[in-house]
């Protein structure tokens, strides 16, 4: 169909309470916080520091590559730190593999001949505020010289370095704000000077954590978040990631290629949730990890004291039992991208090894299995559910829409608005597809836990943005909808990814915004009844461009909702999507009788393709009115995802 400006766009949403689909579970609304780009570190995590635990290599040359002449000033020294006063004859850089305090390497600045100058490393790139204070920290070995740790205009000297390693501690407060500070640590002396560590967070945090950060996550409240991932998870030992933070090794991590400081950790983890009021659901690593290791995490999480690891996690600051409940037994197992990849009938072998070694640390955990959209990669639902002979209590089930994200050059943000809204069309139909698949090899069929979604058009390592706008808004509540009228068999759902990679919110060393789809799921969330009710939109449809790996599609409806009911309270929440840009809906509500005045909350930009950002973080907003009791029609502006809000009297005849 052809869209006109300023027509009206006619529809009819039929109500019936009598049709309850199924419990809504908590689980439906709920988010992945991953271990990649800029997620944790420069993301929820108060360090400001890069590499502080001086991993990886250094930069060797000047040019592309070696020549008599073309060594790097700063080498030595391990990126992206650089060298401080460089000279070939008087200083010597090395990135130490004999020495060290964490992993397997520390930062050596060897003064040679003693010049009178100050030879270190420092770090540039560095955002700092006025009157903000800094716990820095650094871990230091000597041989008895005065070391001088700068950040911005504030210089801490520290005296005497002692010759064994030594943790030193201060605050610094800054006087003159800049985003392009510089930290820095120095000696004078004659000999060398190891750095072990080094941090620079912010004072006053929660834990660690940027308050900043978790008072904005608190307005959504994700009612779970599952972690360390996603692919970070397939070679993720935990065991290396808990105590003190300085000593945790650091290592390059297999799935995504980059250097992981392992400073959040369990603890850190389940101290963020603890913040934010979600439930932290874990996923073991069953690429390179073990059903004992698995077990043992099970027992560090959920042991009582007078267990090894419930002793372990104690002595770690944490007395009380985190009793963390649901767990994901690997994650797409069936990918060649995934650290240990393997056939499905290897996968459901292993997955009963590690559920019983799991299930023996504490019988009351609810475990999820891997599963694959539809029949894809091999009939692999099939298979998996077959050998493990309904021991799979959930399956889940990952889908990305439109998958442009490898182009060299994506498509037009103007040219995506119907593929973006369209895609959570083809959703549907995937989730009907894998929900056949599952009755047909399992009696009873597991519930699917739809435990990763959303849009993937630009998104590239090592930071993986999308400039999610009004679209992909419309995207998740069309998507929302699908899973609440099929309430009945989908018992999770959780978007990819909280933080800034494809993430609900944006977050700079500064500052912290929403994405359109992040106010979707606010609504969602917060307005909800228990039960899923019966809720059909007749409407016009429209024709729709493929786009990726979206097909075209002829009758995508431009309107698209869903109904929550309480009936303690004879509440009832309706979600209504209205898909086309132009046109204001009218829409007539049947088959319950509205009691009073209710409330409409709509999210809606200034256009389709409207987003938030940093210098405009509320462009997308979301705005609440009241509906009246005597209007007869919804009235829903374009673009736009809307939670109604009424109670409700005796059914229509």
């Amino acid at each position: 169909m052809t869209n006109t400006p300023n027509t009206g766009l006619s529809a009819q949403i039929a109500l019936d309470l009598d049709a309850q689909i199924g419990e809504v579970h908590d689980h439906l609304y709920g988010a992945n916080l991953e271990h990649i780009g800029r997620s944790i570190y420069q993301g929820h995590w108060s360090e400001i520091l890069r590499n502080r635990k001086f991993l990886g290599h250094d930069k060797m040359f000047v040019g592309l590559s070696e020549g008599l002449s073309h060594q790097n000033p700063s080498y030595g020294v391990v990126l992206p730190w650089e060298a401080m006063e460089p000279h070939y004859d008087n200083v010597l850089c090395v990135h130490d593999n004999s020495t060290f305090y964490t992993g397997t390497q520390s930062q050596r600045i060897t003064i040679r001949r003693a010049d009178g100058l100050a030879h270190g490393v420092k770090q540039d790139g560095v955002v700092v505020r006025s009157g903000q204070s800094y716990t820095v920290q650094v871990v230091l070995k000597g041989i008895g010289q005065d070391v001088e740790v700068a950040l911005a205009d504030q210089v801490w000297t520290i005296p005497g370095v002692a010759d064994e390693w030594r943790q030193y501690q201060t605050e610094l407060t800054i006087d003159d704000a800049s985003d392009n500070a510089v930290f820095s640590i120095s000696h004078k002396t004659e000999g060398s000077l190891w750095i072990g560590c080094a941090s620079v967070m912010l004072s006053g945090q929660l834990d660690g954590h940027r308050r900043d950060v978790v008072d904005v996550l608190r307005e959504w409240g994700p009612t779970f978040l599952r972690w360390p991932g996603g692919n970070f998870a397939s070679a993720y030992h935990w065991e290396r990631g808990i105590g003190d933070r300085d000593r945790r090794p650091g290592y390059l991590d297999p799935a995504w290629s980059l250097w992981e400081p392992n400073d959040v950790g369990t603890d850190e983890f389940m101290t963020l949730c603890r913040h934010v009021g979600t439930e932290p659901i874990l996923t073991i690593n069953m690429g390179t990890g073990t059903p004992d290791e698995a077990a043992r995490w099970v027992e560090y999480c959920n042991g009582s004291q007078a267990t090894p690891m419930g002793k372990l996690r104690a002595a770690n600051g944490h007395p009380e039992p985190y009793g963390v409940k649901t767990w994901f037994v690997g994650n797409e197992q069936f990918g060649n991208w995934q650290v240990g990849t393997c056939d499905a009938e290897t996968y459901a072998s292993r997955y009963l090894a590690f559920s019983k070694a799991m299930l023996a640390a504490d019988a009351t955990l609810d475990l999820i299995g891997v599963g694959a959209p539809t029949d894809l990669y091999g009939h692999w639902n099939e298979l998996v559910l077959k050998d493990t002979g309904g021991h799979l209590k959930k399956l889940s089930v990952h889908y990305y829409s439109i998958r442009t994200e490898k182009w060299t050059t994506p498509p037009p943000a103007d040219q995506l608005y119907w593929p973006k809204v369209a895609s959570a069309h083809e959703v549907c139909q995937m989730l009907d597809r894998t929900w056949e698949i599952v009755q047909a090899y399992a009696n009873p069929a597991p519930p699917i836990a739809f435990d990763e979604w959303n849009t993937y058009v630009a998104a590239k390592s090592p930071d993986f943005f999308e400039d999610y706008g009004v679209a992909d808004g419309l995207y998740t509540g069309a998507l929302m909808n699908a899973c609440l009228q099929r309430a009945d068999w989908i018992k999770m759902s959780a978007s990819f990814n909280l933080i800034n990679v494809m993430g609900n919110y944006r977050v700079t060393p500064t500052e912290v915004w929403k994405t359109p789809s992040t106010l979707v799921l606010e609504l969602f969330t917060r307005f909800r009844g228990p039960v899923s009710v019966g809720c059909t939109a007749d409407c016009p449809t429209v024709a729709t461009p493929a786009a990726g790996t979206l097909p075209a599609y002829d009758d995508v409806p431009l309107i698209d909702a869903a109904a929550t009911y309480n009936p303690e309270r004879g509440i009832l929440y309706l979600s209504v999507v209205n898909r086309d840009p132009l046109r204001v809906g009218a829409i007539t509500l049947t088959g319950v009788n509205r009691n009073g005045t209710g409330r409409i909350y709509r999210v809606t930009g200034s256009g389709p393709q409207a987003l938030n950002t940093e210098a405009d973080p509320r462009a997308v907003v979301i705005e609440e009115e009241e509906w009246p009791a005597d209007a007869s029609l919804l009235e829903l502006p374009p673009h736009t995802v809307a939670m109604v809000e009424f109670e409700i009297g005796v059914a229509n005849d």
